[in-house]
């Protein structure tokens, strides 16, 4: 469907061109030919958002024969988005896999990927891209804490510096995933900024440290103002206390073990990255 913002080139030119209405009519129907290129790369560009943008997926793939098949689509589909990917220069992470999931994870990020990178840098940002990359939701949600609000000696007086604590759930279990998630913090973090990874019993999230800071009041009186100064402080050094204190949580079974502690006696590579050197194929 033809534009209705688009003008015709000959309307374009000055008005001394329309004084001869039968010359007027010769330049129109001769730009009338670019006109008409002009008008199939609208259509074309009006045709984006379904072909290559994240709803690419409500319609058939215009290539692609009816009786393809359900492999044939899902392949279609996620080739168009890898191609997008590429316009950016970016890859889409190996973790989502070429499947529904890693597909539905795909046409998320193209959705949301112009608001990812207004936002970039900032804490609010990093966090969003984080939740989406390892499709982190409710209530496992991690927490960003810039120690600068938690005044006080030791690791929080280090400036420009902050801890990232992100849920101990089966999800994170693994070494591999953990080391993606280190991995992540590193490419992506805040410019200037170093950041920790902490996996943490996901009850301390429903602690009273991380849910509640103090608020103050509308029109606060003289003792509100008092109380709430008090709370600030009580909140920084409970801060300042968790973050001197707190240690990834790592359950025993997705350790890294030295000589034969369990399993029963075989050699298992905690890593993730392939058969020990002494251990055997098939055993």
């Amino acid at each position: 469907m033809r534009s209705p913002d688009y003008t015709r080139l000959a309307a374009q030119l000055p008005a001394v061109y329309q004084d001869d209405a039968v010359s007027f009519a010769q330049v129109d129907a001769y730009l009338g030919l670019a006109d008409e290129l002009n008008h199939a790369i609208v259509e074309r560009l009006e045709d984006l958002p379904l072909t290559l943008g994240p709803d690419a997926v409500l319609r058939w793939p215009a290539d692609l024969p009816y009786d393809a098949g359900a492999d044939a689509l899902l392949a279609a589909y996620l080739d168009t988005y890898d191609q997008v990917a590429s316009w950016a220069s970016y890859a889409f992470p190996a973790s989502w896999g070429r499947d529904e999931a890693g597909l539905t994870r795909r046409r998320e990020y193209l959705a949301r990927s112009a608001r990812l990178w207004r936002r970039r840098g900032t804490p609010r940002g990093f966090l969003s891209w984080f939740t989406l990359y390892f499709g982190v939701s409710t209530p496992h949600l991690p927490y960003l804490l810039e120690h600068y609000k938690a005044p006080g000696a030791g690791i929080t007086g280090r400036p420009y510096t902050a801890t990232l604590f992100v849920p101990g759930t089966t999800d994170f279990a693994p070494w591999g995933r953990r080391e993606e998630v280190a991995d992540f913090v590193d490419r992506y973090a805040p410019a200037h900024v170093d950041i920790r990874v902490c996996f943490v019993d996901p009850d301390l999230f429903a602690s009273v440290v991380l849910a509640t800071p103090p608020t103050l009041p509308a029109n606060p009186s003289g003792p509100e103002v008092t109380a709430y100064a008090a709370a600030v402080a009580n909140f920084q050094a409970d801060l300042n206390g968790l973050l001197c204190s707190v240690v990834s949580v790592v359950s025993h079974a997705s350790g890294i073990h030295i000589y034969e502690c369990i399993d029963e006696g075989r050699p298992i590579d905690r890593l993730d990255v392939g058969l020990l050197p002494t251990d055997t194929p098939g055993e």
